[in-house]
């Protein structure tokens, strides 16, 4: 009988920096639905906690060593995708970034 791969993602705040509760919690959302997506028979869960750790079950060896790369590579990408950021408000209106007001041209003869 063939034992079932199992990954415990264990994240903390201090991974993301300066986050929101809203950010952290999309952020394990779109990790969860990643490593879903790359093992789709294994029992996947993102936690909480003090530490960032990963605990695998079901595999040893290399496959274990290759299975904690791609973990590893999954979470850059999602951090770096930034999709589970709140957009930054823009503090001007990129229309009015030419616009010089009423200021007039003067001649300097």
């Amino acid at each position: 009988m063939a034992s079932t791969l199992s990954i415990a993602y264990f994240a903390n705040h201090d991974l993301l920096g300066v986050v929101s509760e809203e950010e952290y919690e999309r952020f394990k959302s779109q990790l969860l639905q990643a490593f879903q997506e790359e093992w789709p028979d294994a029992t996947v869960s993102v936690d909480d906690d003090e530490e960032v750790n990963v605990e695998t079950g079901g595999i040893t060896g290399q496959a274990e060593l290759d299975v904690r790369g791609r973990i590893a590579d999954i979470v850059n990408e999602v951090i770096g995708s930034g999709d589970w950021q709140e957009e930054e408000e823009e503090f001007y209106d990129e229309d009015d970034e030419n616009d010089l007001g009423d200021i007039e041209e003067k001649d300097d003869y």
